[in-house]
């Protein structure tokens, strides 16, 4: 149609016409391509077509490529000649930016890539510059990668590639893109490549990858390479390529690394078909050469073609089995590092331990540079802690060492040292063996440091690097305290082992200069010291005949002084203090500390002359030592010696007269004893202080309020700080450097240790029942009103009728809801102690037994059988009293509910043995007795019996001993932690008192003979394991119960809430996860919390939102969620003060009385607080005691736990069930429905007292349906005979008969909780189960139980017989 147009115009207008159209096209969008199609095939002349080309190229920079694209696609001559312009003018680009670079030149080719000639085109002008041409150059490049490439020119080729290379290095992201496209067609296009475009490709990547902002790029067009079918890769393996891969794959992020991987893979393959570039990967370089040769001097002597060439064929078979064991090595590298640094997971990284083994052995064929680069990103600050602590554990556990090269050097100074030395890893490992503290990662790096320098003792200049990265790292004195010690301990040990190592000058000065570092704790400052000279010393006689500078010589005589005086310590010539400070110069500070140490001094003589020193002296006295002690923060040595001046009996006995010394005294041990919380140290010397001045001078136990003193403590043992326990470790290694050294222990730095002042805070408080009485009754009274409210009786010596039955019906409640064995136990003791007292009492205990009902605490009914078998072994127990027992117990025997039956089937032997030795005849000639006993021992387990029934034949009165008090093998039933003291201390502290003690009153127990026992008397230490992090993936015994563990990422749809108006309101559900620690578990907990309209989550340390591993799980949510910050000791405080707000308490755990999520039992409050507890511990007991409600999820499986993020969504998902549905519930109805539930129980149960008591509280409750603080919980009834879960109901706070004289109601003692002043006193309220073995309790509880035990017993000697009322026991 086109060529019959034509004709219809004049010849003489016909060009004119021609050119018309070739400017028009393009005017008319898509249309224009069929016209252009066939102007092209018309076209006249050359010029004509030139014009047309020009037209196209106009079009194409001003972004009509597709337009261009489609007519040359019709047309393949034009498409060519279009290619080559393009390619003309990018090459004539690329010249100009080489000749004139500037800032749009990020990296420049010029030296690379031949430079072309700027005149060759002479439009460029007309594009104008860099900045305007942008999109023109991102026009050409994409019409250049999308034509036909493999049928262009040599030349047109040529150019493109060489454009494209230099392109690469704008700065312009959008031409280096394009060009990296535009190369990566072009690489496709084999037809055209030849050996000098790779060669080109290698050197601009080499520049590309030395720029840090273009290396991104580099590696991606690096992949693109290898991965052509014909890449030639030979000539480029050299060091430089493999160093490349090796940095990317160490410092570059998740995709950098995934592409040195697939680089990695394809290399390996190519240079393992290659023996030249074989030997580039190969660590066992010599192998095939060396196989060669045997196989040369085999067939020389035997040159038949037919052997030789039998010998050839098998030497390249061994050469290709060779070539497949190095690319199946490399292979297993590659996952080895996608498991370990970009799947991160640590169970699987622990898999890979054997793996890691292989490559690092003398038989692994990968180089030993790829194994530091995996374990130096593994060890990257940006990995995960769990995995790196892994990794790290790994390569000193397996005292890694591939080979002896500079590049095993510079792993450990660059990577390994930098994780090594981390406080964290010290301070999280301190471990307790065999009575003694030590660091198990400290110790993991000595041993390592020392056998690498052990290992290549014969290569002196490897030892003389690695001596010199420890020394350096020391030098630079920037490192954790306690890692010098240990990298010094761990350089001094292989020193001294092995004599072939020497220390050259410059070390040997390095050394002398750490002498003077002063910065440095106290023992570990002189464990620095001491190594240091040892070691120039003992250099310095194993090269005697070398020249040494003037700093080691006088480092070598320092050390010699030093010896000396420690030689003196027997003889008491050796001076105190700080070793490092014996030679030195005292510091302002050490001259003013030793001024107020002299002022303690003279202020104990003056007291002691004549004429006495007036109190207003004293007290100014006092004061000044007391502002000096102030200005200096509390130096350790004066204040380790202050409270024997302060607390001087002659002192304290003009206390006792003058009211003003009196007070200022009291309030200095106040204060001293706050001081006390933070430096633990303080505790002996000032409870030893204490205990002297009140057992010399009783009437000054008031002056001293020795009362809140020990209540004080009662709540709360001081703690050693981790610097204290990091001294204690280190001081063992000090005492190992020399025998000399053993005299410098803890006790040399510290003093006593802190058990030593438990046992005198214990003995104390054992004597004030005879020299002060009524300190003892208020003590006791109030230990225990936290959790009865009790009236405080008044300060009499003979407790009433009233009292005692208070007392005792205390404990009697308090033992009804004990869930743990220990304290268990221990009340048990207190009160089989009283009833030894007071034997009518025993009655009481009698009627219980007998009861018929087993199922409302059978708990309780056990521990009654067990106080009434100790009370027989007694030897004031009587024939009439066992037989009144023992038929008691049988019928028990054959309860319905597996604990009373348990239990009095392994007591019932331990009765009859009693029986046997009084010669109780009733019970020992009664047939049925006997029978039933000789049942029992035959039974299997029987023979074995388990620790708690060996404890079973306690005496009252024999067993009844410090040292079982406070080391008896009771302290193994829960296996939670050591206990506070030992009998040790106590002997120590009565040694002590020889000559002083003479005129005090006796303790109230007898110290005891030591414990005799196979079982062990202390907690199982924490195993140092070869690694630390597998304890966390150990797996739980069978019967072991733990608390719900929390890990999930379930969640709720929003279609389930469809209905707006049923949506739960953000202001009334609150999550407590500050126990939690795990940042993957609190991201998950964020996410589930934000999905059910949490209104607030509570965490430890809000910085853990900045955490990786958070902000991984919670996706955001945390943005969206009010996250506040409480510590976990604040949450017991808070609980109880929310709880005055009308919040219901709710904890996530497994007790006894737990009730089922989901059932009737369990309608969770419109307010409520859920508590969730640590991954491995649970909720701690003092936190349960806080909790109003107790939920566990029920279960089919074996499985005993959850992870934490899966059970509070679960919880979460039935809060938010219940609420929706019961929105459209009257609310009245909802405030009473668990009301009515234990109404209904009690009504059934025919439980009319308690019904009564029930009933009385009620007005008080509140009607919010928040607070249930107040309620009967009651547990399902569980129809399995053998299930261990009772049925029981609980009230929870207990109330006094209508003829009691008290008028508290149960909301009153409910809202004495909020009155509560000491988190240990909670101890004795919890009401969590017995199946909860793993819960780890602090100190204080132990030492707040003791102290409660141990003001009883003088109480309990002035008590009047009074018969126990069985409701309130119940």
């Amino acid at each position: 149609m086109l060529r019959s147009l034509l004709q219809r115009v004049p010849q003489d207008e016909r060009n004119e016409a021609i050119k018309a159209a070739i400017e028009s096209v393009g005017e008319s969008g898509t249309a224009d391509i069929g016209l252009t199609v066939s102007l092209a095939a018309e076209l006249p002349d050359d010029e004509s077509r030139g014009a047309l080309q020009a037209r196209l190229l106009e079009l194409l920079q001003r972004g009509r490529t597709d337009l261009v694209l489609a007519v040359s696609g019709h047309n393949a001559s034009l498409r060519s000649d279009l290619l080559r312009h393009v390619a003309q003018r990018l090459y004539g680009l690329t010249g100009e930016l080489q000749h004139h670079p500037g800032e749009e030149t990020a990296v420049s080719m010029g030296n690379i890539v031949p430079l072309p000639d700027c005149s060759v085109d002479l439009d460029l002008r007309e594009m104008g510059p860099l900045e305007d041409r942008t999109d023109s150059i991102k026009h050409l490049l994409t019409f250049a990668r999308s034509a036909d490439i493999p049928g262009a020119e040599v030349e047109t080729f040529d150019r493109l590639f060489k454009a494209a290379l230099v392109l690469l290095g704008c700065a312009t992201s959008m031409i280096s893109t394009g060009a990296r496209e535009t190369l990566v067609s072009l690489l496709g296009a084999s037809p055209h490549i030849s050996h000098a475009h790779h060669q080109l490709v290698w050197l601009c990547l080499q520049k590309l990858l030395a720029q840090e902002r273009s290396q991104g790029l580099a590696y991606a067009i690096w992949l693109r390479w290898v991965l052509c079918q014909n890449a030639e890769l030979q000539f480029s393996f050299e060091r430089s390529y493999w160093v490349f891969l090796q940095q990317g794959l160490q410092y570059g992020d998740a995709e950098r690394r995934k592409q040195c991987l697939a680089i990695l893979r394809r290399s390996v393959a190519i240079a393992a078909s290659k023996d030249s570039s074989m030997a580039m990967i190969c660590s066992r370089k010599d192998d095939i050469a060396g196989t060669w040769q045997s196989l040369q001097l085999v067939i020389g002597p035997m040159r038949t073609l037919a052997y030789t060439r039998q010998v050839v064929y098998l030497r390249d078979l061994e050469i290709a089995q060779h070539r497949t064991s190095l690319v199946a090595q490399y292979e297993r590298f590659r996952t080895v590092f996608e498991t370990i640094v970009l799947g991160r997971y640590l169970n699987q990284v622990m898999e890979c331990e054997t793996d890691l083994s292989m490559l690092a052995s003398t038989g692994s064929l990968v180089q030993a540079e790829w194994l530091y680069t995996l374990l130096a990103s593994a060890l990257h600050p940006k990995m995960q802690d769990s995995n790196r602590k892994f990794i790290g554990n790994w390569v000193m556990r397996s005292n890694f060492q591939p080979n002896a090269s500079e590049a095993f050097v510079v792993f450990l100074r660059s990577a390994f040292l930098p994780w090594a030395t981390q406080g964290s890893l010290f301070t999280s490992t301190l471990r307790k063996e065999a009575g003694y503290l030590h660091c198990v990662h400290g110790d993991r790096l000595a041993q390592y440091t020392q056998h690498l320098l052990q290992r290549n003792s014969s290569d002196s200049a490897l030892t003389s690097s690695l001596i010199d990265i420890s020394l350096d790292l020391l030098s630079a004195r920037r490192s954790f305290a306690y890692a010098n010690v240990y990298l010094l301990e761990g350089l001094a040990r292989a020193f001294e082992t092995t004599r072939a190592i020497t220390l050259k000058l410059d070390q040997l000065e390095k050394l002398a200069n750490l002498t003077s570092w002063a910065a440095l704790p106290e023992v570990a400052r002189d464990h620095v010291f001491v190594r240091c000279l040892k070691l120039c010393g003992d250099n310095f006689s194993r090269t005697s005949k070398t020249r040494q500078s003037e700093l080691v010589v006088r480092s070598v005589t320092q050390w010699d002084q030093v010896q000396a005086l420690l030689n003196r310590a027997a003889s008491g010539g050796m001076p105190m203090g700080p070793v490092a400070a014996w030679q030195a110069e005292p510091s302002k500070r050490d001259i003013r500390e030793d001024a107020a140490l002299e002022l303690c001094c003279v202020l104990q003589r003056d007291l002691r002359s004549v004429p006495r020193l007036q109190p207003s002296e004293i007290e100014a006295k006092l004061l000044e030592i007391w502002t000096d002690m102030e200005y200096l923060e509390y130096p350790k040595k004066l204040l380790v010696e202050f409270p024997g001046v302060l607390l001087d009996p002659t002192l304290v006995t003009r206390t006792v007269d003058y009211a003003e010394l009196g007070k200022s005294v009291a309030d200095m041990v106040r204060k001293l004893q706050a001081v006390s919380g933070n430096r633990a140290y303080l505790m002996s010397p000032l409870v030893g202080a204490v205990r002297l001045a009140v057992l010399a001078v009783p009437s000054a136990a008031a002056v001293l309020n020795v009362k809140d003193f020990l209540l004080s403590y009662a709540e709360g043992l001081p703690e050693p700080t981790v610097d204290l326990l990091l001294e204690d470790a280190t001081t063992h290694v000090l005492q190992s450097v020399a025998p000399e050294l053993k005299v410098v222990s803890y006790e040399y730095y510290f003093g006593p240790r802190e058990t030593f002042g438990a046992a005198a805070l214990l003995d104390m408080t054992s004597r004030l029942g005879s020299s002060c009485p009524e300190i003892l009754v208020s003590l006791f009274n109030t230990l225990l009103e936290r959790w009865t409210n009790q009236r405080v009786p008044p300060p009499t010596q003979v407790l009433s009728h009233l009292v005692i039955m208070d007392i005792l019906m205390q404990l009697h409640y308090i033992l009804s809801i004990e869930p743990l064995p220990r304290f268990r136990y221990l009340l048990s003791w207190m009160i089989a102690r009283i009833y030894v007292k007071h034997k009518p009492l025993k009655a009481s205990l009698l009627t219980e037994l007998s009861t018929k009902d087993h199922h409302s605490n059978p708990k309780y009914l056990a521990s009654l059988m067990k106080i009434g078998v100790m009370l027989t072994q007694a030897k004031s127990a009587d024939a009439d009293f066992g037989l009144q027992l023992t038929a008691a117990v049988v019928p028990l025997a054959a309860s319905s509910k597996v604990i009373i039956r348990h239990e009095a089937q392994w007591q019932f032997p331990v009765l009859m043995d009693v029986a046997r030795s009084r010669s109780w005849l009733a019970i020992t000639g009664n047939v049925a007795f006997a029978a039933l006993d000789e049942y029992i021992r035959s039974l299997e387990r029987f023979e074995q019996p388990p620790l708690e029934r060996v404890l079973d034949r306690f005496d009252p009165v024999k067993d009844h001993t410090l040292t079982n008090l406070v080391e008896g093998p009771w302290y193994c039933l829960d296996n939670t932690e050591a206990p506070i003291c030992r009998r040790a201390d106590f002997v120590d502290l009565y040694r002590r008192d020889a000559g002083v003690a003479d005129d005090w009153p006796l303790p109230c127990m007898p110290l005891g003979e030591p414990t005799v026992t196979n079982a062990p008397t202390t907690a199982t230490p924490e195993v140092a394991l070869s690694d630390d992090t597998r304890q966390t993936l150990t797996p739980s015994k069978a019967g072991e119960s733990r608390a719900l563990q929390t890990k999930g990422t379930a969640y709720m749809a929003s279609a389930l809430a469809a209905d707006a108006k049923l949506r739960i309101k953000r202001n009334e559900l609150i999550i407590i996860a500050s126990l939690v620690d795990n940042p993957y578990n609190l991201g998950g907990l964020s996410r589930v919390s934000e999905v059910f309209g949490v209104s607030e989550m509570h965490l430890q340390n809000q910085n853990v939102t900045s955490n990786r591993d958070f902000q991984a799980v919670s996706v955001s949510s945390h943005l969206h969620l009010p996250l506040l910050q409480l510590s976990a000791a604040a949450v017991p405080p808070y609980l109880a003060a929310k709880r005055n707000e009308g919040w219901s308490i709710v904890g996530i755990e497994q007790t006894d009385r737990s009730v089922l999520l989901g059932s009737k039992q369990c309608p969770l409050p419109n307010r409520t607080i859920l508590v969730l507890g640590s991954e491995k511990e649970g909720i701690p007991a003092i936190v349960l005691t806080e909790c109003d409600m107790l939920v566990e999820i029920p279960q089919q499986g074996v499985t005993r736990s959850l992870n934490v993020q899966t059970a509070a969504a679960i919880v979460l998902y039935e809060y938010s069930r219940q609420h929706r549905l019961s929105a459209h519930w009257d609310e009245e109805d909802d405030e009473h429905m668990s009301d009515n539930i234990a109404v209904k129980h009690l009504v059934k149960k025919g439980r009319r007292q308690q019904l009564r008591w029930y009933h009385r509280g009620a007005p008080s409750r509140r009607r919010d349906g928040g607070n249930r603080s107040d309620n009967t919980t009651v547990k399902p009834s569980v129809k399995n005979d053998d299930d261990n879960i009772s049925d029981n109901i609980v009230v929870k706070h207990p109330v006094k008969d209508d003829d009691d004289t008290s008028s508290d109601s149960i909301a009153a003692r409910a809202n004495t909780q909020a009155t509560y002043i000491g988190a240990t006193m909670r101890l004795l309220l919890l009401s969590t189960a017995d199946a909860i073995r793993s819960v780890t309790l602090p100190r204080s509880h132990r030492f707040h139980e003791i102290l409660t035990w141990r003001a009883l017993p003088n109480t309990a000697d002035a008590i009047s017989p009074v018969t126990i009322l069985r409701s309130h026991i119940t």
